[in-house]
């Protein structure tokens, strides 16, 4: 197996105090201020640690937090959902992907990412023994929809869509969707939409999948608390999906893995079901979107940097630096197999900033680096500076 380079690199980063770490998304706000109260004085109370540490939750997890799951997407997307048949608490995210492959794939069967695209999910797909197949995507405004406009999902068993995207802040559009709708479903393709960073769009609103009717049948929503809430400890996710995907994966999921924590599940639902939840949501989508701003403008092409993608939402910044690589000495240039990866070594080395290489996230990164946009706001500013 791979390292998870991000981690590796953001551990490094962390032995040095002196470095401004943007390598590692572990975002610095969270959870809102003003349920802090009642989330000690209850959730966190001895009568509710004895209540979860004593018993095994269902499979499916919590009823009351899949109620909330139904109730936020009802609200905030007029999405409808069963939440007794449809909906399944997981341990975050990245449980929810496996799970979603295991219920809907074999061993040999072809998933396609894209390339950019989050490094788990290759790596997911392999040590499940899937094949990982790679769609293209130039920058532009319908990456999806002109990357599959050439090419053909015939054969491929299931399809994961990030948006808004880890690493290059693309939200995919409404054509995109369109195509996407129009490929999988004429070849019985799943669709595994991860939308964990769904509250962090900014230049282009975010459409859950199953938004669609056309998709209903076929698509599956990942979600979790990690990013919107800033808690990616909780270990809490979900999935969203058709009944019979989720009776499959709860029973891989109690094979696998047991119930999740309840006392956290109880801590997932309180933020769920907040009235505020979506008002302090666009606060946080806000200090993405002014930080996004500051970095294009510090991080231009006179100074080595190019954006021929422009981030619409998440919390990442994808640049281009072959122009800085052309810069460096050629010590750096020679030790790297990219120019990427020659740059996030330079920054590191020489200007204390830890950078993630763009050829982590596949082919088409190796001319970028990946920046995060969630740390404290004196760690961002460093960076900016020392990168500017």
């Amino acid at each position: 197996m791979d390292i998870y380079a991000s981690k590796a690199i953001s551990l490094k980063a962390k032995a040095n105090p002196s470095v401004a770490n943007l390598s590692f998304g572990e975002p610095v706000f969270g959870p809102p201020e003003h349920l802090l109260e009642s989330i000690g004085s209850e959730d966190l109370s001895l009568s509710a640690f004895l209540d979860g540490a004593k018993r095994y939750e269902d499979p499916r997890g919590s009823l009351a937090l899949r109620q909330a799951i139904a109730n936020w997407y009802a609200k905030r997307y007029g999405l409808i959902v069963d939440p007794e048949r449809e909906v399944m608490v997981t341990h975050g995210g990245v449980e929810a992907i496996t799970l979603a492959l295991l219920a809907t794939t074999s061993a040999g069967d072809r998933v396609a990412i894209s390339d950019p695209s989050y490094m788990l999910y290759a790596r997911t797909i392999k040590t499940l023994e899937r094949q990982p197949w790679s769609l293209v995507r130039s920058g532009g405004n319908h990456e999806y929809a002109e990357a599959l406009e050439t090419e053909s999902l015939e054969g491929v068993r299931a399809m994961i869509v990030n948006s808004p995207e880890n690493p290059t802040g693309y939200v995919a559009s409404v054509t995109d969707w369109q195509t996407i709708n129009r490929k999988t479903v004429a070849e019985g393709c799943w669709l595994i939409h991860d939308e964990v960073y769904d509250a962090m769009d900014f230049q282009r609103p975010h459409q859950p999948a199953g938004a669609s009717q056309a998709l209903a049948e076929n698509a599956i929503l990942i979600n979790s608390f990690s990013k919107k809430f800033g808690l990616p400890g909780l270990r809490i996710g979900w999935i969203v999906a058709p009944a019979q995907v989720i009776e499959q994966a709860a029973k891989a999921h109690d094979y696998l893995y047991l119930g999740v924590n309840i006392q956290y599940e109880a801590i997932a639902c309180r933020l769920l079901s907040d009235n505020q939840a979506f008002h302090w949501l666009d606060g946080m989508a806000m200090m993405m979107k002014n930080r996004c701003q500051i970095a294009l403008q510090t991080l231009t092409e006179a100074k080595g940097y190019r954006w021929p993608r422009q981030p619409s939402g998440a919390m990442f910044l994808f640049p281009e630096v072959s122009g800085l690589y052309q810069r460096l000495p050629t010590s750096f240039q020679s030790q790297a197999n990219t120019s990427g990866e020659a740059v996030a070594n330079y920054l590191l080395q020489e200007c204390k900033v830890a950078a993630v290489p763009g050829a982590v996230y596949g082919s088409q990164g190796d001319n970028h680096i990946r920046l995060v946009l969630c740390t404290p706001e004196d760690v961002f500013q460093q960076a900016m500076q020392r990168m500017g």
